[in-house]
């Protein structure tokens, strides 16, 4: 019997242009094998039109805060205000099409903005317009190196930089803005570069600061940090920019000494590669890196975050590649190196923006101001700009969740305060380098010398725990159990070895059976299975059996192909630990 035809998805959703899994009309236009490497496109594509004009008034309010943020992110990486809303406009649409996130808002921040000063500065030697050009190559490189990486999947790097060493980094890169700006927010002329010498300086200087200035600077941040503690909605700092600058043009405050930022060339950017020599961009090949890496690190935490919490997945790879087609643009239009605003995001989802149609509605209101409304911009007193860089970083400022790190290991506290303390002493740079090999330091002690255990039978609970973490653990006579808490490869091979032989040295007289709990080896390596093969007829000779209890089928099958099961003996390979210690009591039983 012939049923009706059934027609495809496609054909189904003819008429309003959408079938079962999307708008055929647009996949027919996209090769599948193209739509991964541009899922904010898809997502834009399939998004459904009703959603549009909430996002489109939550991406009004994205751009309140984020053209004063942009002209002080400018004035922190030591450019024309008007470039910082240059490295907010095309990275929107450049992350808009190649993210992964719906929510995250790309653009200039703060620890990026002040790096991109640090490694500029020294390079440019006082040239204006060589320091514009470094700038943007300093941008284009670190999207080479974001696009490097997402290409060779390398977006588990992130994890290198452990949460209290990434904790004090960000604190000292605080601190160090903060530094920046006291200039500003004082009404003196501050040029020392390094954290110590310009505190120095502006010690020495007090006594010229202004004091108009200075009751200005106060009253704004006090306005900043009054409406994020009361009226957290209320975007501050464009609250406090527009009446600084309504101010200044009433009562002509440059007049009395405060001083403005004065006329900007306003107009869109003008897209091109910034001309460099080779000898200036390999300067920047190194610095680009570790902007790379701090920019991802911070960017992936962020939209992990909006997206566990909105129900949907990010892919690391696909951020790095996003985040460098983003640094890319940014270079493209002569701007400075950007990242991820977790302010301006938390502020796009907490108004309820679900797709990057804020992202783009902020890039057209952004770009208005650029072309047009850039003589309203010229009033503003630089001490409002300071003002508002100082409130963002405050807001990275969290020495009170370095001191909750004590709650988990004081070595933990001890980590963050180290990075925190390297980048004033150091610079942001080397401080950044510090705080790489800090985690990285980290990571290899643990691999090397990691958690350990011998276990005793708790016979309440009828289980095997660490001696000295459970009082009524019982070693058995006889029997030792070590439990070795991490993959068995060659860092740690030494430590593992040196750990089982002090065991048995240190163990009672009549030590008939040593038992390795290797229910967290998770892997194993030609160097350990050597290991163990010789440790194995090192203990024989001492009348010690070698047994395994818990170990994985990976396990097992390595120790099949190596020879290493016949050596030990399928029947000392056990599913469990009282397992072992059964057939261990057996043996001595029968013995």
């Amino acid at each position: 019997m012939v049923g009706p035809q059934q027609s495809s998805p496609d054909e189904a959703g003819a008429a309003d242009g959408r079938g079962s899994d999307g708008p055929p009309r647009w996949r027919r236009l996209l090769p599948s094998s193209w739509r991964s490497l541009v899922p904010g496109a898809v997502q834009l594509a399939s998004q459904a039109k009703e959603g549009w004009a909430n996002d489109v008034t939550v991406g009004l309010t994205v751009a309140a805060v984020a053209v004063p943020a942009a002209l002080g992110m400018a004035e922190l990486a030591g450019v024309n205000p008007v470039i910082g809303l240059w490295a907010t406009m095309l990275p929107l649409a450049a992350y808009a099409v190649f993210g992964s996130s719906r929510q995250l808002i790309v653009g200039p921040e703060g620890t990026l903005a002040a790096l991109t000063a640090t490694t500029v500065a020294p390079l440019a030697a006082g040239d204006a317009d060589l320091y514009v050009l470094l700038a943007a190559s300093l941008a284009l490189v670190t999207g080479a190196w974001l696009v490097l990486a997402g290409t060779l999947r390398l977006g588990f790097m992130a994890d290198f930089l452990s949460k209290p060493v990434l904790l004090g980094y960000l604190n000292g890169v605080s601190l160090m803005i903060i530094s920046t700006q006291l200039g500003k927010l004082l009404g003196i002329d501050v040029s020392s570069e390094d954290f110590f010498p310009r505190l120095g300086e502006v010690a020495r200087e007090l006594g010229d600061a202004s004091v108009a200035t200075v009751a200005l600077s106060c009253a704004l941040l006090a306005l900043i940090l009054l409406l994020r503690r009361f009226a957290p909605k209320v975007p501050g700092s464009l609250v406090a920019v527009v009446l600084a600058t309504v101010v200044s043009a009433a009562f002509d405050l440059k007049a009395h000494g405060i001083a403005v930022v004065g006329d900007l060339e306003g107009g869109l950017p003008s897209l091109g590669f910034p001309r460099v020599g080779l000898n200036e961009l390999s300067g920047l090949v190194l610095p680009a890196a570790g902007l790379a890496l701090l920019a991802f690190a911070d960017g992936n935490a962020i939209a992990r975050t909006f997206a566990t919490k909105n129900g949907y997945e990010v892919n690391a790879n696909q951020e790095l590649v996003a985040l460098g087609a983003s640094n890319a643009v940014s270079g493209i239009s002569g701007a400075f190196p950007i990242g991820s605003s977790g302010s301006r995001t938390a502020l796009a989802d907490d108004a309820g923006g679900r797709s990057q149609i804020v992202g783009l509605t902020a890039l057209l209101i952004v770009a208005v101001v650029a072309a047009f409304a850039t003589p309203l911009i010229a009033p503003l007193p630089k001490a409002a700009l300071g003002a508002v860089v100082v409130a963002a970083a405050l807001n990275l400022f969290d020495f009170a969740g370095i001191l909750r790190l004590r709650k988990v290991r004081d070595t933990e506290a001890a980590l963050a305060l180290a990075a925190l303390l390297a980048v004033p002493a150091l610079g942001v740079l080397n401080g950044l380098l510090v705080a790489v090999a800090l985690s990285m330091g980290v990571f290899v002690y643990r691999t090397v010398r990691p958690h350990d255990a011998v276990l005793g039978h708790l016979k309440d609970v009828d289980s095997y725990q660490d001696v000295h973490e459970h009082e009524g653990a019982q070693i058995q006579p006889g029997l030792v159990v070590y439990r070795f808490d991490a993959p068995l490869y060659f860092p740690n091979v030494p430590f593992f070895v040196a750990r089982v032989r002090a065991l048995v040295d240190r163990a009672p007289s009549g030590l008939r059976w040593l038992v390795v709990n290797a229910e967290a080896v998770t892997y194993i390596d030609a160097t350990a299975v050597d290991a163990l093969s010789e440790l194995h007829t090192e203990l024989a000779d001492r009348g010690v059996v070698l047994a395994f209890a818990r170990p994985k089928a990976s396990m097992r099958r390595v120790f099949a192909d190596t020879g290493l099961t016949a050596q030990v003996g399928e029947e000392h390979l056990f599913p469990s630990v009282r397992a072992a210690a059964a057939a261990f009591e057996e043996a001595v039983g029968t013995g």
